[in-house]
């Protein structure tokens, strides 16, 4: 079996994020903090949303909590929003991994939509009891706590997340439910690198569109004759590159877009 060197290398990754987030159980000279905020070697680092949350309670902001989340920004606004997602979160990892269990008694589809409402909920929700309402309940929060500081919390809040997948629906937090993703999803609208896809390369073997794991993403694109994967939810996993026995298709930043060909008479 080909190896899929993208996934391979998401995995590496996710792993290394994980390390760095328990580094402070032994050692505080590296990373320091959590997801939310953060200091890497010195460079300072700050959730978008948990930043937002503070703005919208406080009227104000600090100097270093505007820098890092600047930084977030402009990092993940060039390589695509969602990049957070499919290569940084933990409980994307996690459900990635639960995705592996030999169990299909849930449903197959979830819908993409319930994001965006999460987020405008979540920034409601904090004006309205004063505190960081998604901060206070997310398991990426919760669990990457107890990542950093210990704790037996966090491993009970993944062990509903792992419920949820397999009892009510793949990737149910990560596609509907996580106001994060769905701020990721709209930065990742904007960003210069893509998905491409050449239709003269493509055969049509379906291979991207079973191993991506939000397809109706993907298919649109892909159906139409687009060049490029322009959706938001895309996590720029590189999962449906890696399968591609054509390359058909690839990673680019190029702006051009191909308009349908018209079908002739």
């Amino acid at each position: 079996m080909k190896v899929n060197r993208w996934t391979v290398a998401r995995r590496c990754v996710q792993l290394a994020v994980v390390a760095l987030l328990a580094s402070p159980l032994w050692s505080r000279e590296v990373f320091e903090g959590t997801l939310a905020s953060a200091s890497l070697l010195g460079l300072k680092l700050s959730d978008p949303l948990a930043t937002l949350q503070v703005l919208l309670l406080t009227g104000t902001l600090s100097l270093s909590l505007l820098i890092g989340s600047a930084t977030v920004l402009i990092f993940y606004g060039l390589l695509g929003g969602r990049v957070f997602c499919g290569w940084v979160c933990p409980v994307h990892l996690l459900t990635d991994l639960t995705d592996l269990l030999p169990w299909t008694k849930r449903l197959r589809c979830w819908p993409l939509s319930g994001k965006t409402a999460a987020l405008v909920a979540a920034l409601l929700l904090s004006l309205l009891f004063g505190v960081p309402a998604f901060e206070t309940v997310s398991p990426i929060g919760i669990a990457v706590r107890s990542l950093t500081f210990g704790g037996g919390l966090g491993a009970l809040v993944l062990l509903l997340v792992v419920l949820t997948e397999l009892l009510l629906a793949r990737r149910a937090w990560c596609r509907s439910l996580c106001p994060l993703g769905g701020l990721y999803a709209l930065l990742g609208r904007v960003g210069p690198l893509r998905v491409a896809y050449d239709g003269g390369r493509c055969i049509h073997c379906g291979r991207c569109s079973a191993t991506c794991f939000v397809p109706e993403v993907l298919e649109p694109s892909l159906q139409s004759g687009a060049a490029r994967v322009t959706a938001g939810d895309c996590s720029r996993c590189g999962a449906c590159i890696g399968v591609c026995p054509t390359a058909a298709l690839t990673f680019n930043c190029a702006r051009k877009t191909n308009k349908p060909k018209e079908v002739e008479r």
